[in-house]
């Protein structure tokens, strides 16, 4: 009988991701699943879809492995059918946020979804809206949370930030779905008690039009500051910097933003939705709001409340530590591609 390490060593996983090499959320999701399965003994190849080309050496690289893994079904879905090309081994599909909340009954998607041996989502909200979609999905739909997974070697951020108290982090790539501008009329009007208060958004700018319109806020207010991409081995540093992290998103899968800032023992205030809800314990690990007075009002409490401000930020980094480890995430992935393949990994 092989032994348990020599089974894993055989199993070659093709990883389908839409960006690796880019600052945002898929970049971070993809690398931190790929170093997962190596560190468990996988051999992993991996294509970054809509940043790589895709040639003959690819091709055969990725018809190589013995399983698919795919990020991102909506994206990978239009791509393969620009590029033609058939998938011809088992394949599990990941997916959360934009794909499970606004393209689910997409028909360029469907054909992936049916066909998949897995999907997995990061709660148990988005499992609900795949198997309300497509009911026959019911027995392959797994919930696997993300984790919290930090680089271990750091960079310096080297960017001079604003240093003004209080300090409001969003963590936020530049697009329509972040709402980005839903609490500025409040945050401006706590700059009348607060004139020192200082703003920053990090983030890639993503698309133009949202992106033109961040710029042209930050020339009229002074408080205000948008410092672009920040290396994911350098955002440490811009959550040491913040007082408060927030999330004022429309619709999330997990923002993996916030499971950084509470990582970092950060309190975080976050839009209601179920993405945020399901690392938000309103009240004892950070607050949850439904408006811009309540993000205010929210505001306020934590800021001036220092016992408060403790509590939350100790409760938030317990449960990044205690639910989200980046262990129990590769082992939940380890059992569903031992249950494709029939074989123990």
């Amino acid at each position: 009988m092989r032994n348990i390490s020599q089974t894993i060593n055989e199993t070659k996983i093709g990883f389908w991701t839409p960006y690796l090499h880019s600052q945002r959320g898929n970049s971070i999701t993809a690398r931190r699943i790929v170093e997962g399965l190596r560190k468990l003994g996988f051999t992993v190849e991996v294509f970054a879809y809509d940043e790589e080309e895709w040639d003959r050496a690819v091709q055969e690289k990725m018809e190589s492995c013995d399983l698919f893994h795919i990020l991102h079904f909506n994206r990978f879905s239009k791509w393969r059918e620009q590029q033609k090309v058939c998938i011809e081994r088992p394949y599990i599909v990941t997916s959360g946020g934009t794909d499970v909340n606004e393209k689910m009954d997409h028909p360029i998607s469907k054909d992936l979804l049916l066909n998949a041996s897995f999907i997995t989502v990061f709660t148990a909200g988005a499992a609900e809206k795949v198997i309300e979609t497509y009911p026959e999905l019911r027995d392959r739909v797994e919930v696997v949370p993300q984790s919290v997974w930090v680089p271990e070697r750091k960079e310096a951020l080297y960017l001079e930030l604003p240093d003004g108290r209080p300090r409001i982090l969003l963590p936020s790539g530049i697009r329509k779905v972040k709402d980005v501008f839903y609490v500025m009329d409040v945050v401006e009007s706590l700059t009348n008690d607060y004139p020192d208060l200082e703003f920053v958004i990090a983030g890639e700018p993503l698309e133009q039009k949202e992106t033109e319109q961040v710029r042209n806020f930050e020339k009229k207010h002074p408080w205000f500051t948008y410092i672009g991409s920040v290396p994911f081995a350098s955002m440490a540093d811009l959550y040491e910097w913040a007082d408060v992290v927030i999330n004022t998103s429309i619709s999330e899968g997990q923002p993996i933003a916030l499971m950084e800032a509470l990582y970092h023992g950060k309190p975080v205030i976050a839009r209601k939705n179920a993405g945020n809800e399901s690392l938000i314990d309103h009240g004892n690990n950070g607050f949850i709001f439904e408006n811009p007075t309540q993000f205010k009002r929210q505001f306020l409490q934590m800021i001036n409340d220092g016992n408060l401000y403790e509590q939350l930020s100790k409760k938030g980094r317990e449960r990044m530590l205690n639910e989200f480890s980046h262990e129990k995430e590769m082992q939940q992935y380890q059992a569903i591609y031992q249950s494709i393949r029939g074989v123990q990994l």
